[in-house]
């Protein structure tokens, strides 16, 4: 009786350690949600305090909504309709992606439904909705993942980011396997206003040369590529005399650090491409997103990341960032 008692006083200290880790990793005992475990870039100690971020894949563990998009079904069933559009269980977007938000009448729960795909990869996305068509998808806006809700939006629908082309059993618009926006113009609920600046840009230029639009003591300037695809700032004019020049659509992680008013570096797939000027002292705006919309409309502007920080992060950080975006996109 006595070995028992032990065997049974050993039995419930352990229930009750059990039990004070199984408290300690439930974010809400009363609504008994467990967490995920998942750790995003901006849940890293490297990748923390980004003014604005915005992707294809979940970024954040407070991360609910990636995009917010718009199918387009040419005057047919759904029309314009739109939904919120969340990370699929791989945590990054997908025709399984769940929706919700969506406008009245919208019964499909997933992306692939709403925009009535068909048979994509061995599946078949059913139409509850009742299509006629496929629809092509358009991103009404894209979700900042910083905590800072500095979304980025378009109302304008001939200027909205692509991302299904209306092609039936098609999946979404890819550039190397994985999901991407075909630009288009975004613009920032709220500028972004800093001396000192680090910017992470995962896209692929086709026939486009503008990716941001950016703004230096009241001077149109743009962040384009050069014939490397390696990124520069230039004006207006300068942007304008290269409208004619050809990029090869590769894919490319370009970074740019400005770690004082005057001294921009570039960076591309990890590697230093040289100090690019900055126009002069004095802080650097960004509002916008878009694409050259002077040059041809097909393989214009394939991007996928845009991470940005109104600071230096440093060396170690600037690799741990880059080291996280090209384990995700293998870019290089």
């Amino acid at each position: 009786m006595a070995e028992i008692s032990k065997i049974s006083a050993v039995a419930i200290a352990n229930v009750a350690k059990v039990d004070a880790v199984t408290k300690a990793n439930i974010a809400d005992i009363n609504g008994l949600t467990v967490p995920s475990g998942f750790t995003g870039l901006l849940d890293e100690t490297y990748g923390s305090g980004a003014a604005a971020a915005y992707s294809v894949r979940r970024l954040a563990s407070a991360t609910t909504v990636l995009l917010r998009v718009r199918r387009d079904t040419a005057g047919g069933t759904g029309d314009d309709d739109e939904a919120d559009v969340a990370y699929d269980s791989n945590n990054e977007l997908s025709l399984d992606s769940a929706i919700s938000n969506a406008s009245t009448g919208v019964t499909a729960t997933t992306l692939g439904q709403f925009i009535n795909v068909g048979t994509v990869g061995g599946t078949t996305y059913t139409n509850p909705d009742s299509l006629t068509v496929t629809a092509s998808c358009f991103v009404d806006e894209w979700k900042d993942q910083s905590g800072n809700t500095n979304h980025a939006s378009q109302s304008t629908q001939a200027s909205q980011p692509e991302i299904h082309s209306g092609t039936v059993n098609t999946d979404l618009i890819t550039d190397n396997g994985k999901p991407a926006l075909d630009f288009g113009q975004l613009e920032l609920t709220t500028l972004i206003d800093s001396q000192l600046y680090s910017y992470f840009m995962v896209n692929a230029l086709g026939n486009a040369l503008r990716t941001l639009f950016l703004r230096r003591s009241g001077v149109s300037t743009y962040l384009r590529a050069d014939s490397s695809n390696k990124y520069v700032i230039v004006t207006s004019t300068d942007f304008d005399s290269l409208s004619g020049s050809t990029f090869d659509g590769t894919q490319a992680l370009n970074t740019l650090i400005a770690s004082s008013s005057t001294t921009v570096t570039s960076f591309q797939n990890g590697s230093q491409t040289g100090t690019i000027s900055s126009l002069g002292g004095g802080n650097m705006q960004f509002d916008l997103m878009e694409r050259n919309m002077t040059v041809p409309t097909t393989n214009e502007l394939l991007t996928q990341e845009m991470i940005f920080y109104t600071s230096d992060v440093g060396s170690s950080n600037r690799t741990g960032i880059e080291t996280d975006i090209n384990g995700y996109y293998s870019i290089y």
